[in-house]
């Protein structure tokens, strides 16, 4: 595997790591409320968070349609005190969020670990079904207009007898790849992101690494499995990254 490469000015501007439970019939609400209590040192703001649904019905033919929504409790976010690390704990998972400026892989990937324990404790977890980990660049070019394919490998091309100024004003790619050795999917989002100042282009780079488990789910009382499976999604996000951009935006990013 080759060496990773740690970037001056990382263009990560979110990382996470997503897990997606089971629980005994047993699970309720107080078990998430027990997660808040226990970290409200490091984490002292919660948030509520609900879950909607709708459904919309015609009673006969020519009524109007009625519409009803509904909302349950879903969980809770905890938030630190410098507002860069978010704990979301939900009755269908768990997902650890940290924020730029970004540190590195072992930090997000231990406190998401410690934080897991403190989850699977209070909650009773039973299983994993989902396991993902998921990293958002915003790369900042300071030109305007810029050819996307001097910063990025992979981009939209207009063809060349197609009539436009030459400049593509807004655009939204996703590759859907599927990653037959780590049997997971990967999802990659490209999309022009708002400008960090004035003749500047900006371009978010979204990278979603995935499993789902249903039929063999990890267990959660035995998850050094899951933890080695998110270090190998953690290196092939990496792999993608350098696979996707070239010298021009490494400079940029590692001045």
């Amino acid at each position: 595997m080759p060496e990773r490469r740690h970037y001056s000015k990382a263009p990560i501007t979110e990382a996470l790591i997503d897990l997606r439970v089971t629980h005994a019939d047993s699970f309720c609400l107080e078990g998430l409320e027990a997660i808040g209590e226990a970290i409200a040192d490091q984490y002292p703001t919660r948030e509520p968070m609900y879950l909607y649904s709708g459904q919309m019905s015609i009673e006969e033919v020519g009524d109007p349609m009625q519409a009803e929504t509904t909302h349950r409790h879903g969980g809770f976010s905890f938030t630190n005190q410098n507002k860069q690390q978010v704990l979301q704990v939900r009755f269908d998972g768990f997902t650890f969020s940290t924020f730029a400026p970004y540190d590195r892989w072992e930090t997000l990937r231990d406190e998401a670990r410690r934080l897991w324990e403190l989850y699977r404790s209070a909650t009773g977890a039973q299983s994993v079904t989902r396991a993902a980990v998921r990293y958002i660049n915003r790369i900042d070019i300071p030109h305007d207009p810029i050819e996307l394919k001097d910063y990025l490998r992979t981009y939209p091309e207009i063809p060349v007898d197609l009539p436009n100024e030459g400049q593509i004003g807004s655009f939204f790619m996703q590759l859907q790849l599927w990653q037959g050795d780590l049997d997971c999917m990967l999802i990659v989002n490209q999309t022009p992101a708002p400008p960090q100042d004035e003749g500047t282009t900006s371009i978010q780079l979204d990278f979603d690494l995935f499993r789902e488990q249903f039929a063999e789910p990890w267990r959660a009382d035995e998850d050094e499995a899951l933890w080695s499976f998110l270090e190998q999604l953690h290196h092939r996000k990496n792999e993608v990254f350098e696979a996707s951009i070239t010298d021009a935006t490494r400079r940029l990013i590692d001045e």
